[in-house]
């Protein structure tokens, strides 16, 4: 599976877009990005392994209901983060 991160999550990526991981769920493929790129963890998850609030997860362009979803090698998860501003 392939994620696609939001460019604020760049710099936590070592300013890499797509990330291509081995994982049969979301969650599994979280958890491998996060081993690879370990300061993304605290930006990306909260205390208890949950996607922070501020982002919202897609799966082949669809809003993630769960991150206990089935991926297959093809699938793409678009990690947008939300923008504050006035």
């Amino acid at each position: 599976m392939r994620f696609f991160l939001s460019g604020n999550l760049m710099r936590f990526s070592n300013f890499q877009r797509e990330v291509e991981v081995d994982a049969s769920t979301v969650r599994a493929g979280l958890d491998t990005l996060v081993e690879q790129y370990p300061s993304l963890r605290e930006v990306l998850l909260d205390n208890q392994h949950q996607v922070r609030g501020v982002h919202k997860l897609f799966l082949d362009g669809e809003p993630l209901d769960s991150l206990q979803a089935a991926v297959r090698h093809d699938s793409e998860v678009a990690v947008v983060t939300a923008i504050a501003g006035g």
